[in-house]
């Protein structure tokens, strides 16, 4: 009100530009007055003119409606999900061969939000979706957590992989026993994929001894495809490899069997981030 009666040169015009009654202008004024303990304004003649303390005001007051429509511009614009960030969490494996496709469709609907996507084990991401650091996470082997959703966002399963050239390249399936006569590659015991191969195989009373332990996916894939061994992966780790041709990929038989793996999406059960909700929706469709 101040700064509109100052720039409008009048309660009556003032009044006018906001769409308020000249008596609700007046009341206004008076309450800031109040408030400060001086007046704005005083009158000379016709003309309200600001007294030294009104002066001294006043560039202060522009400030305050300049921050408060800032304020609001921003408020709105990450409500339209224009602006934003949004913080997600993804283990190794999503992060690299699936979430990817989903972030390029939310930045092509909302090109204006910035994602921080952290990759990495899935107990690490779940401590930091637990305290904050996180918004939402896509994990591997999480039990439900109260105060959290839990939904599944990808199913896959461990598999062989082999190059074409191998004697068991024609093969769908391949017998747990013979893995101990060739020269095996896995990632490295304390992954979650070598935590579901030593379960799965331990329940069939059956011993692995690979020769190659690796830090991640693609060495292992480098490493088949070199012919130094065969390896186990998810399949959806070599799903570009299979359309290509320069690996197969094998299921185990019993007593072994398929080895599933469940990736979930999990969040607080509160999000208040606009952008965060949005993803989420996005993650679950």
């Amino acid at each position: 009100m101040f700064v509109t009666v100052v720039e409008e040169g009048g309660v009556g015009r003032a009044a006018l530009a906001l769409g308020i009654t000249q008596p609700a202008v007046s009341q206004y004024l008076r309450t800031l007055e109040d408030h400060v303990g001086h007046p704005l304004f005083e009158r000379q003649g016709r003309h309200l003119v600001l007294t030294r303390v009104g002066e001294a005001l006043l560039p202060e007051a522009r400030r305050v409606v300049q921050a408060l429509e800032e304020f609001q511009r921003i408020s709105q614009a990450m409500g339209r999900l224009e602006i934003g960030e949004v913080t997600l969490g993804a283990s190794t494996t999503m992060a690299t061969y699936v979430v990817p496709f989903f972030l390029k469709k939310f930045h092509e609907e909302h090109p204006g939000v910035r994602v921080h996507l952290e990759s990495g084990s899935s107990e690490r991401l779940a401590e930091r979706l637990l305290m904050g650091e996180l918004e939402l996470a896509i994990v591997e082997g999480v039990e439900r957590w109260e105060g959290y959703e839990r939904h599944l966002f990808y199913e896959d399963e461990l598999v062989v992989i082999v190059p074409p050239d191998h004697p068991w390249a024609g093969r769908e399936k391949v017998s747990p026993d013979w893995l101990q006569r060739e020269t095996l590659v896995v990632r490295k015991p304390g992954s979650m994929t070598w935590r579901a191969l030593e379960r799965a195989f331990e329940q069939a009373n059956l011993e692995l001894n690979p020769t190659f332990y690796t830090d991640n996916n693609e060495v292992t894939k480098r490493l088949v495809l070199a012919g130094a061994g065969v390896g186990i992966v998810s399949r959806v780790v070599v799903q570009p490899n299979l359309k290509v041709g320069n690996l197969r990929a094998l299921r185990l038989a019993p007593p072994v069997g398929e080895i599933r793996r469940y990736f979930w999406l999990v969040y607080p059960k509160r999000v208040a981030n606009p952008a965060a909700q949005t993803l989420i929706a996005l993650l679950r469709s």
